[in-house]
């Protein structure tokens, strides 16, 4: 099925493929943006040779945790205002007129936070994908995709992943999960109920999942994360 949008895409990109294309994908946590993201892209190289494509995630304009502190935030980590929106659409700007490359900040889910001391090169492709939670809240994208799925799927694609973080950090100190692991089993779940609840579904319902009606694609996955059906909405 992704061959379906990848020839909607290249359908809109072929009318004028010289201009600097954006696309944006966008969805609830764990709904598997970054998967999706690496699939069109090899999808879209392998229907248009020659076609260079670059990812960018919206994660490396996610404030950092100190300033989410600062302001008094940090509960609301990944609500559209722990984002740095203006820096982001300001650095595709700069793609889109023509600079050759830019330097963005480094998200590290393992720290849970933007690494300070590293960051990305993205160099300007022909088409870049920009994926995240508040991807489709950028002003001037050229296409536009939501994943959706049904709720206790992706809640359930959220614990699996929060488990195998806590899972693969237990022995590394430095990790924003390494004290996570060292709590009971019973505190872990209703820690990651918790975060779910008040924060995930709490942000899928009010500011991402709004955005889903100005999506040019719906993707909908079933439970095994197999994509059922794509909905073309423009």
């Amino acid at each position: 099925m992704v061959q379906q949008l990848t020839d909607a895409i290249l359908r809109k990109y072929k009318k004028n493929w010289e201009k600097f294309f954006v696309i944006a994908i966008s969805g609830s946590v764990s709904v598997g943006k970054s998967t999706i993201a690496k699939q069109l892209a090899e999808s879209l190289k392998k229907s248009f040779p020659g076609l260079t494509l670059s990812i960018m995630s919206v994660d490396s304009f996610i404030y950092p945790n100190r300033v989410l502190q600062e302001r008094g935030i940090f509960n609301r980590k990944g609500f559209p205002e722990s984002y740095d929106l203006k820096a982001l659409s300001s650095k595709i700007a700069e793609l889109r007129s023509g600079k050759d490359q830019i330097e963005i900040p480094l998200y590290r889910q393992e720290i849970n936070d933007i690494d300070a001391s590293r960051t990305v090169i993205v160099k300007r492709p022909k088409i870049l994908i920009v994926e995240g939670v508040t991807a489709l809240r950028l002003k001037k994208t050229d296409y536009a995709i939501y994943i959706d799925a049904d709720k206790k799927n992706i809640y359930q694609w959220f614990l699996k992943r929060t488990l195998s973080f806590i899972r693969e950090n237990r022995q590394i100190p430095g990790s924003f999960y390494y004290s996570l692991s060292k709590k009971p089993v019973t505190e872990i779940m209703s820690l990651i109920q918790q975060t779910w609840t008040q924060t995930n579904l709490k942000n899928l319902k009010t500011y991402i999942e709004p955005q889903k009606s100005n999506a040019d694609a719906i993707i909908h996955k079933k439970q095994n994360h197999e994509i059922d059906r794509i909905i073309f909405q423009k």
